[in-house]
């Protein structure tokens, strides 16, 4: 890259701002466009943000009081999800060049991933003091509720392949030409959850004064001139796609053409099928699979037997099955497969900031943080017992998956093309339980640009 003698900061509001400022998917605004035009700069990634005011509205159109403590009221239960946040609010995430409109980046179910992402590298101590001011999550249900009792306002990264690779994107047209960014809203009853029967059924939500910001790089006078002369080259960027499926069997082999050269890392994440679209459900938790009880809610965990990916219909990454029956039975963490899936985001003998923590996660049906509220009074022999037991909390979730990572090692990633990948999974699953498969893939892509254009190599 050339040499930066400077750096810009930019506000850009969206090219199709409503009348009033406002999108909301129930108003019928659910797109949200931002364009940055072609220039001889550098786009710096890792200082984009999203900007702007979340107000979500009951039924009635008014404010919710989700403040569990203000006494002298009722407190409505509308809320976002605790681990996900504003970010929920975004459906699907498409990134493209302004000038040629080529696609660089799509992904689907952009809250899921986001919900994956920042259980799985971020602490407790992040999500109750950055993300809290940012994005307006905690990690914990009372206390998110509490930050959306007013319009509050919001200033998120977007958790994009391209703009989490760290490389400046040219924006020139020895580049990408410009870059557009299209945001697609949920829906309210995907956003938003809990609720009493007249309150939650109707609320909404609602962004005010959307805009873009971010840093520009500006080149040198000779770094100048390369970019505004349209040449011929290339560079590369990470991006992820998305898959969904259902998985419904106790022994179910799912088979995925990735279709890509440089397959960097992948992740499963589960939910009921059920529990999207549905005020009365946290679309973006990532538990471990349930079967249904005989009322048809999902809350009968399901034994995790062996685990396994292949390519080609050989082993992939690991050369064995990995078995966690024993541990999945006891209602222990599955060792082997939650250190897999959390190496899938990042190096898991580096890693030191994720919510797969004994003190952090119900496991077994029990959060084993102190609970003040369940100390024992007494002991055998009839005294004052000083300890305190491990209590049961309601906020205690688990954030489950499988996957894998590809290459650590050189950082090149495997290649699919002409090969298939699959994931088999044996359980105690019922055959009468379907449950949601959300599957998340990170590559290299190659982006070729040439005064014809641009293309992608993939």
């Amino acid at each position: 890259m050339s040499s930066i003698a400077s750096v810009e900061k930019f506000e850009i509001l969206p090219s199709n701002q409503p009348a009033d400022n406002t999108y909301s998917f129930r108003g019928g605004n659910p797109i949200i466009t931002l364009s940055v035009p072609a220039q001889a700069k550098f786009l710096k990634p890792s200082s984009v943000r999203i900007n702007g005011t979340l107000r979500l509205n009951s039924s009635a159109g008014v404010l919710p009081n989700t403040n569990t403590v203000k006494s002298g009221s009722a407190a409505s239960d509308i809320r976002l999800s605790s681990r996900v946040g504003v970010h929920s609010c975004f459906q699907n995430v498409v990134l493209s060049s302004e000038t040629t409109n080529q696609s660089l980046e799509s992904i689907r179910q952009y809250g899921r991933l986001v919900s994956a992402l920042l259980s799985s590298t971020h602490s407790e101590q992040d999500m109750a003091n950055e993300k809290s001011n940012v994005a307006l999550l905690t990690g914990v249900n009372g206390s998110s509720g509490n930050l959306t009792s007013n319009e509050v306002d919001f200033s998120i990264p977007l958790y994009c392949g391209m703009m989490m690779g760290g490389n400046p994107i040219p924006l020139s047209a020895n580049g990408v030409n410009g870059l557009k960014i299209q945001l697609e809203l949920s829906s309210d009853q995907n956003v938003l959850s809990g609720g009493n029967a007249g309150d939650a059924g109707g609320a909404f939500f609602q962004l005010k004064n959307v805009s873009l910001s971010g840093d520009l790089l500006v080149p040198d006078e000779k770094g100048m001139a390369q970019l505004s002369v349209a040449g011929s080259g290339s560079f590369q960027y990470n991006s992820y796609s998305s898959l969904y499926s259902v998985i419904n069997s106790n022994d179910s082999t799912q088979t995925y053409n990735l279709a890509n050269s440089q397959v960097l890392s992948l992740f499963h994440t589960f939910a009921p099928v059920n529990s999207a679209n549905n005020y009365t459900q946290d679309g973006f938790t990532n538990d471990e699979l349930k079967n249904r009880d005989g009322g048809g809610n999902y809350n009968q965990p399901v034994v995790l037997n062996k685990v396994s990916f292949s390519r080609g219909g050989l082993k992939l990454g690991l050369d064995y099955e990995m078995d966690c029956k024993t541990q999945s039975e006891d209602g222990n963490p599955e060792t082997q497969v939650m250190l897999n899936y959390l190496n899938a985001f990042q190096p898991f003998d580096t890693a030191s900031r994720f919510l797969n923590r004994l003190l952090l996660l119900g496991v077994g049906g029990n959060d084993l943080r102190p609970d003040q509220s369940n100390r024992k009074s007494q002991n055998t022999a009839g005294n004052a017992e000083l300890g305190l037991s491990a209590g049961v909390e309601a906020d205690a979730k688990r954030n489950f998956g499988i996957g894998l990572a590809m290459d650590r090692v050189s950082d090149v990633g495997v290649n699919f093309k002409g090969q298939s990948y699959a994931s088999r999974i044996q359980s105690t699953l019922d055959g009468n339980s379907p449950n949601a498969v959300y599957t998340f893939v990170l590559s290299k892509n190659n982006l070729v640009y040439s005064p014809n254009g641009i293309m992608i190599q993939n």
